[in-house]
């Protein structure tokens, strides 16, 4: 997969998957500066103004919270299994 910007390559995947699961990318919402890229995840996706992404692993009961602004990680227990 490639994605472009008027014509000019910013992100190339040659890879589908990384250790047996399917690679999974999110750019970051609004301003674009961070382009997130995970092999082993349920899903990810930032929040509506690109400020915090949101990861969930697999075999996990957390949320995994990433702060842009701060560069730190939180987690969030959601109590499943």
């Amino acid at each position: 997969m490639k994605l472009t910007e008027e014509n000019n390559r910013i992100f190339s995947l040659l890879e589908k998957t990384w250790l047996g699961a399917p690679i999974q990318f999110a750019w970051q919402k609004t301003s674009g500066n961070y382009l997130a890229v995970t092999g082993n995840c349920v899903a990810m996706d930032w929040d509506k103004d690109g400020d915090v992404l949101a990861v969930i692993a697999e075999k996990s009961s957390c949320i995994y919270l990433w702060d842009a602004n701060t560069n730190k990680t939180s987690q969030l227990d959601n109590g499943m299994r």
